[in-house]
């Protein structure tokens, strides 16, 4: 009973010495106390969480003097990886202690640049986190920051879609961190950052259509940010190599920061070289490496390529080198044709008699039409009636997104061209034209160009309407008689 109580005596005061080293600064003292300590004192939960607590101190300062560009990111592995396994072997008693919480914290500030942060992760796993975990954070500006919960989570599927082809990486880690991020996009399935990891995924995994479906709602979104274009470079590398081109160099002049386009600057360059525009190459290849000496990073091999290249000493030698021309509309011509390949189009024809000044009526059957706002798409109110455009929606019902003329210039049943005769009688201000269509309609507006008693011989286009006796009729609404172009809307 005196060896028990004098051993509870003893761990007691191993955890309290380490707490007061640690206050005072010497936490590699604490450090050494707690592991010295721990052998036969496994389930002592003082002494636990003194142990982790000094192990946190260590992290935290590899952690601090990297963020201050003290230690270079490419070495914190090293630094890292042994005490994070170090924590993982005394850690699991201490998974609802706030301990276990703080080093969670310390992991994410790593993720970007620990290798082993996926297999911590696992063994944390994605459930182990406490309520004040999972609660968004209100700043003094009242602007909501996302839980901590919810970032991890992130940086969890972001270093999974980042590593899915690093050799160095395990594959249970991937096979883990994918379950993770399709999880996640059950329960959020329009989240942003979700969809972009999960479009980088899909091409890691050599399935570019499925990464491109995952990328366009992403694009259209957050079309003016460098990150999306350079995302659709690579997916377009394969398939569409002069359309990777302009992504990337979009990417670099959208760019806030150089850091958004480090990567991407090196694979512009990559590829202006191969299609032989050298200057251009080597002002993009100049600026990465200025980036990485400014700021004391390593140079990629794929980089040191590059400089090695006659061509760019001659650029540089020469002072040719050469920014790329704007891609600003180049670049939107893209992004219409992926926003188009996700709606539905409607075929219709402008109908300016039933437009207004602030609506350009679109007739898509005999008594069935949209109306399109003309401060939204104020090309279309230019237009003439007869005109067959399509309108694309993302659902059946819904509203108008985009538009485009039409290949087709009739519709059959609603808009089709005539050619015939037509008389118009004295005592009437309207006529008819007979016609493969029939007797077709001519309004005043057009038959007040025809003599009375007078046949023509005419050719033009007609619209099904409703007349006012509520029965279906054609009506003409232009015609051309001996090079006379006559048009109802005009």
């Amino acid at each position: 009973m005196i060896s028990i109580t004098h051993k509870i005596i003893e761990d007691t005061m191993n955890s309290r010495e380490i707490f007061t080293l640690r206050k005072q600064g010497r936490s590699a003292e604490a450090l050494q106390i707690a592991r010295e300590a721990y052998p036969g004192n496994e389930n002592d939960l003082w002494l636990l969480r003194a142990y982790a607590w000094s192990m946190y101190d260590h992290v935290k300062s590899i952690i601090d003097r990297c963020e201050a560009k003290k230690i270079s990111p490419y070495t914190i592995g090293s630094r890292l990886s042994p005490l994070m396994r170090e924590f993982l072997h005394i850690a699991n008693p201490l998974r609802s202690d706030s301990v276990f919480s703080h080093m969670n914290r310390l992991a994410l500030k790593s993720s970007r640049y620990w290798p082993d942060f996926l297999g911590y992760a696992r063994w944390v796993g994605a459930d182990n986190f406490t309520g004040e975990d999972k609660k968004p954070f209100v700043t003094q500006e009242g602007k909501i920051v996302e839980s901590f919960y919810k970032r991890y989570i992130r940086a969890i599927c972001r270093e999974t879609a980042a590593k899915a082809t690093d050799k160095q990486t395990r594959p249970q880690w991937i096979e883990w961190g994918s379950q993770i991020l399709k999880r996640s996009l059950k329960i959020e399935p329009n989240d942003l950052w979700f969809n972009y990891y999960q479009s980088k995924l899909h091409l890691a995994q050599g399935q570019p259509d499925l990464a491109l479906q995952r990328l366009i709602p992403v694009l259209l979104q957050h079309s003016t940010a460098a990150w999306p274009w350079g995302l659709l470079g690579d997916i377009f590398e394969t398939t569409r190599p002069e359309d990777t081109l302009i992504c990337y160099a979009y990417a670099t002049q959208l760019a806030r920061k150089e850091i958004e386009v480090a990567k991407i600057r090196i694979q512009l360059a990559q590829r202006l070289a191969l299609v032989e525009r050298y200057n251009e190459a080597a002002n993009q290849a100049w600026l990465a490496i200025q980036y990485r000496k400014i700021n004391g990073y390593r140079i990629p091999q794929g980089l040191q390529n590059i400089l090695a290249n006659n061509w760019y000493h001659d650029a540089v030698a020469n002072n040719t080198l050469q920014p790329l021309p704007p891609m600003h509309s180049v670049a939107c011509k893209i992004l219409q044709e992926l926003h188009r390949q996700r709606l539905t189009y409607t075929r219709g024809v402008i109908d300016q008699n039933h437009s207004t000044n602030a609506l350009t009526f679109l007739a898509t059957g005999t008594e069935s039409g949209i109306g399109l706002w003309n401060k939204k798409f104020p090309e279309i109110a230019k237009l003439p009636s007869g005109t067959v455009i399509e309108i694309g929606r993302r659902e059946t019902d819904g509203p108008p997104l985009d538009w485009k003329i039409s290949e087709l210039q009739e519709i059959t049943g609603l808009c089709q061209a005539f050619s015939g005769t037509v008389i118009r009688q004295a005592d009437k201000d309207f006529a008819f034209v007979r016609c493969e269509l029939g007797d077709v309609f001519v309004p005043p507006e057009l038959a007040k160009n025809f003599d009375p008693v007078q046949q023509y011989n005419v050719k033009g286009k007609a619209m099904r309407k409703i007349n006012k006796q509520g029965k279906s009729c054609w009506s003409a609404i232009h015609c051309i008689l001996q090079d006379l172009y006559i048009n109802q809307a005009l």
